[in-house]
């Protein structure tokens, strides 16, 4: 009587006695490449994922012709998947009931994480010590097929590394490139790269584009009871009524501002850049907040006679929506201080203050997330701040840490020679 084959496992906690028949349905949605092959070297059976074998005609035969040596458990050279990483492959002999070998089981022994990553349609990498160490296939055809081993600044669209990784600090930035909004976090040592198709950040926008539609309809009748509230308040003589409708203009005052950022965020405003200086426009933004601002305010312009090539009424609002939110973070008052400077290649427009920071959990998820810090808030501020950086071409850094304030730095680049 022939010995029935052993147990034998395809990944931690799958294993495989003799059934492979019965579980080929479940093992077709398995994520990783699975083939069947005859004694013959045909291919018999493959799962949803064995197209990731064909690199090439040569290499499938190559891999199958290491098969039929053995009829034993073997450990296959490292085999080339169509998306360029080097695996290593398995091979176990299934039998019948009999003990007769039927055919082999051929599976990917390694390197999961780093296919199921190639087939995602974000691109991620990972940075250390100023070098690549990681890529997917979405990151290594946006930066370059031979990126891992590679200088970060080799790749002349991001910031430099001495820039990005700052010891203490969490540090966000975000640009476009080819299609892409590339995101970069930082979690010393490490830098990583998400690269999301702009296709997909669009399609998130589309609650948004429906409620800044609903806004439209409330912002009329809002308008109106503001009004009313208004009138009240001025012919009450009650202290009590007074102090209610005070607060119920406050609440209207919020509502009105949140109709305003959801619709900011959802129209298209076309961006009319011009040679414009910096102060006007950052004195501009700091007298509209300290309206209705309770809190101890103070700014430091380190400006001098600086122009910068942007929309000046778009940029202001950036001003606007930056200050607003670091004196809205910060109770018991705040400082705030602007400053430019400019190289070969762009200029940066700074804006600090000393306020709490942001927490790492907020910072690492800012704009995929509506993320806000303040009781009263609604986490639009920055959103609109970021899509006003986007339409100028512009990239944006948010670094912070915890009690030491938020540093916000804006990198324009200069206008084309033409």
């Amino acid at each position: 009587m022939h010995k029935l084959s052993h147990t034998f496992s395809i990944l931690p906690h799958i294993h495989l006695t003799n059934d492979f028949l019965v579980n080929k349905e479940i093992l077709n949605h398995l994520p990783l490449p699975l083939l069947y092959v005859a004694p013959s070297r045909q291919i018999l059976w493959r799962n949803r994922y064995a197209g990731w074998f064909h690199a090439g005609r040569k290499s499938v035969r190559a891999l199958l012709r290491q098969v039929v040596q053995k009829e034993e458990h073997q450990r296959i050279a490292p085999v080339v998947l169509s998306s360029g990483v080097q695996v290593a492959v398995e091979s176990q002999p299934v039998r019948n009931l009999a003990g007769n070998v039927e055919g082999y089981l051929l599976w990917v022994s390694d390197n999961l994480s780093g296919m199921v990553g190639d087939f995602l349609q974000v691109g991620v990498a990972i940075a250390q010590d100023g070098h690549f160490i990681l890529g997917n296939y979405t990151a290594r055809v946006l930066l370059d097929e031979d990126i891992v081993g590679r200088s970060w600044n080799s790749v002349e669209w991001l910031p430099p590394w001495h820039v990005v990784l700052r010891r203490g600090h969490q540090v966000f930035f975000t640009l476009t490139q080819s299609q892409y909004e590339i995101r970069i976090h930082t979690h010393y040592p490490w830098a990583i790269i998400e690269a999301i198709p702009q296709r997909l950040v669009e399609d998130q926008r589309i609650g948004v584009q429906f409620a800044s539609a609903m806004m439209h309809e409330v912002r009329n009748p809002l308008t109106a009871l503001s009004g009313y509230v208004e009138l009240a308040l001025m012919q009450s003589s009650d202290e009590d009524a007074k102090k209610q409708l005070t607060q119920a203009m406050v609440e209207i005052d919020r509502l009105s501002r949140l109709t305003s950022d959801l619709m900011w965020l959802s129209e298209s405003r076309e961006i009319r850049k011009e040679w414009c200086d910096v102060q006007p426009l950052v004195e501009k933004a700091w007298s509209v907040i300290q309206t209705g601002m309770p809190q101890k305010l103070a700014i430091d312009m380190t400006l001098h006679d600086d122009w910068i090539y942007v929309d000046p009424d778009r940029f202001a609002q950036i001003f606007i929506n930056l200050f607003k939110n670091s004196a809205e973070a910060t109770p018991n008052g705040v400082k705030v201080k602007v400053w430019v400077r400019q190289d070969e290649k762009a200029h940066y427009v700074f804006i600090e203050d000393d306020g709490p920071g942001i927490p790492d959990e907020v910072l690492r998820t800012l704009f995929v997330e509506r993320r806000t810090t303040k009781s009263q808030g609604h986490g639009l501020g920055l959103l609109i701040v970021k899509q006003l950086v986007d339409a100028h071409g512009a990239r944006l850094e948010i670094s912070s840490s915890p009690h030491k304030g938020t540093f916000v730095s804006i990198a324009l680049p200069y206008p084309d020679s033409d």
